[in-house]
């Protein structure tokens, strides 16, 4: 499952080395799991029969001896990610959940180490193998996940770096764009983004702009026109003196404002590093307090056991698997809806939201338009019918995007008329000689915009024909010329994502409000029927909008595809964006959405809510387990060996409850 395409850019967050390392061969390390794990089993039922048994020194030796190196053979086979992750952190001087588990398995292998130099006294070989066991564990689990989120919202390439700027002798050199200047002459090929924010000097094109400025239908650029960095010309190139620099486009406006948004720690991060910052040091010291008790009660072997206990115990196996499985859970269900998020915080994000805005062009509504209404002309030499099947005999062979809304009004079967001369008209529209198969008859068809292509003397008749064909005030409005005459007019309206009528009212079900915001022209925007819908914005108007709810105390979540959405994106809660937008859109989004997806984020938010009322119910069993389990070991009824099978049965559990939510019951839980 792969919705966008692999980019170097990826903005999803590195996994640390040892869970990259665990991600790349996930296969080889589930057979050193089940290795591992028999040879801990094994050393748990050898060394409980030494230790409660009356075997001579010799024999006991030797034994030892054996479980010290089935041990080691353990730690061959898992340890390494465990020590990558503790030297990582230590020169980061980042506190981690690491140290938890180095403290319970180095503190059973020292026990056992002694005991066996010593030739007398427990060892608790085992302890160590299964602690590692269920370290390693939950690392291939969650790489694994985290492995199959970076292949699944793997981002886009971002635009390209360089450009042909023209000189005064005419000649094309290539530069940067950050090296382009104030005032260079750039060249932006039909199908090329145009790189810098300026002024036409010469060729026409229609192009799309909805990325950058949210207006849904190509825009005519001719010389003197401005014309934004991002926008694409479809069907001729254009040559555009630059007005400012590569580096002051306002694309890089946009990414400035998402830079900032995204230097801001979020709240889980704020949270996990208060976590580590006093568990480990308080688990510690509790077994450090529970040694020295029984050091003075009962000798130093109960000190040692007694001690080493209280660190299985609180071995934060349960509290580390609790989260990351619940959400990986979610994850799964989000991707079996269409729904590829970056991580487990973008989840939790998207369960927060009471607010969701929502851009129009590219996100509710498709790119390419439809055929709304099509109007003939009295007295045209091809009736209606023949009119619509020679305009979609032209898109055939046609990849000109206005052609494309006529794609299907020609019937199946043999068609009726043959293309020749297809040709672009640049700004304009296309045009072609359509021959009737039948009679023979040619005729040159023209279709595109009215302001191009109507002589001041239909004026008249275009008008007449607008007002009978009751397009929407919204509507592109084109022009079907046959033989220089105005033949017929045709209104293309967007396309509307399927099931957004339905999708308002579920959101209001959840409780959660909701905006309509665009750069379009009004009557389109509301066109969509939502209640509270806002047109003509800008990007920063629309980044604004997020930081006034924000100051409201909202928790925003944006979905959106187009580069002008970017910064707003960046500074809201969370943000979707839809596969098919923009490289910048889906970079700073916490996931991406197939564009059939979109009519299902109610859906979505009730999965995110139920998988975080599993991982707190979940968090809340293991701080429960540790707030029990703790006080039990340090006063004396827990033997390490037990603390240790306490813990597995506790992972176990979490490991069940996330199973659980993988069940089709999702609905019953929500």
């Amino acid at each position: 499952m792969n919705p966008a395409a692999t980019a170097s850019g990826a903005a999803c967050q590195a996994p640390s080395c040892h869970t990259a390392w665990l991600s790349a061969t996930p296969a080889s390390w589930w057979w050193r799991i089940g290795i591992s794990a028999f040879l801990a089993m094994n050393t748990m039922t050898v060394g409980l029969a030494v230790n409660t048994s009356e075997a001579s020194e010799g024999e006991r030796r030797a034994i030892h001896l054996a479980l010290l190196a089935l041990t080691l053979a353990v730690f061959a086979l898992l340890g390494k990610p465990l020590l990558d992750g503790l030297i990582g952190n230590a020169r980061a001087r980042r506190l981690s959940l690491e140290p938890l588990f180095a403290l319970g398995l180095g503190g059973a292998f020292a026990a056992s180490l002694l005991a066996t130099w010593r030739g007398e006294g427990a060892v608790y070989y085992e302890v160590s193998s299964i602690l590692l066991v269920i370290y390693s564990l939950g690392k291939v689990v969650t790489g694994e996940a985290e492995h199959r989120a970076l292949q699944a919202v793997s981002l886009a390439a971002a635009s390209s770096e360089t450009c042909l700027v023209e000189d005064a002798t005419g000649a094309l050199t290539e530069k940067r764009v950050s090296e382009v200047c104030a005032g260079d002459l750039v060249v932006a090929p039909a199908g090329s983004a145009v790189p810098v924010d300026g002024i036409v000097e010469r060729g026409s094109a229609l192009c799309r702009v909805d990325a950058v400025t949210g207006e849904s239908f190509l825009a005519a650029k001719a010389a003197g026109d401005a014309v934004p960095a991002g926008a694409v010309p479809t069907d001729g190139a254009l040559w555009v003196r630059a007005s400012v620099a590569g580096g002051q486009r306002s694309l890089d406006q946009i990414a400035a404002a998402i830079e900032r948004s995204r230097a801001e720690p979020s709240p889980l991060e704020r949270t996990a590093a208060r976590a580590a910052l006093w568990l480990t040091p308080l688990v510690a010291g509790a077994a450090v307090l529970a040694g020295l008790f029984w050091w003075f009660r009962a000798g130093a072997d109960a000190a040692l056991m007694n001690g080493l206990a209280v660190l299985v115990i609180a071995c934060p196996c349960a509290l580390g698997f609790a989260t990351p499985l619940a959400l990986w859970a979610a994850m799964s269900r989000f991707a079996l809806r269409g729904a590829y998020l970056r991580n487990g915080e973008a989840l939790e994000r998207i369960a927060d939201c009471d607010v969701i805005v929502f851009d129009k062009t590219g996100t509710l509504t498709g790119v390419e338009p439809r055929l709304a209404a099509f109007a003939a002309a009295p007295g045209s030499p091809m009736r209606r019918a023949e009119l619509l099947e020679a305009v979609a005999a032209v898109e055939r062979l046609s990849g000109h995007p206005i052609a494309r809304a006529f794609r299907g009004c020609a019937p199946e079967g043999k068609p009726r008329f043959d293309v020749r001369e297809l040709r672009l008209l640049p700004g304009q529209g296309v045009a072609a000689e359509v021959r009737a198969r039948q009679s023979g008859a040619a005729h040159e068809l023209k279709l595109g915009l009215a302001e191009k292509l109507l002589a001041p003397e239909d004026a008249g008749l275009w008008e007449k024909l607008r007002a009978e064909s009751g397009a929407a005030p919204g509507a592109r409005l084109l022009a079907v010329l046959v033989d220089g005459r105005l033949a017929a007019l045709a209104a293309l309206e967007e396309t509307p994502a399927p099931g957004v009528a339905e999708l308002w009212e579920a959101l209001r079900g959840l409780g959660i409000d909701s905006l309509l915001v665009s750069g379009d022209e009004a009557e389109r925007v509301k066109a969509l029927g939502h209640p509270d819908a806002r047109a003509s914005m800008q990007p920063l108007e629309k980044l604004e909008l997020v930081r006034s709810l924000r100051a409201q105390g909202r928790r925003v979540l944006f979905i959106g595809d187009g580069i002008n959405d970017a910064a707003a994106m960046a500074e809201s809660h969370a943000a979707l964006a839809v596969e098919s937008g923009a490289a910048l859109a889906r970079d700073v989004a916490h996931g991406v959405l197939r564009t059939d997806a979109v009519a299902r984020v109610a859906e979505l938010v009730k999965i995110a809510r139920a998988a975080r009322r599993l991982a707190r119910t979940n968090l809340a069993y293991a701080a429960a387990y540790n707030l029990t389990g703790i006080p039990v070991a340090a006063a004396g009824l827990l033997h390490p060996v037990f603390a240790a099978l306490v813990m597995t049965c506790s992972s176990l559990m979490v490991v069940w409850r996330a199973a659980g939510f993988l069940s089709p019951d999702l609905e019953a839980q929500a």
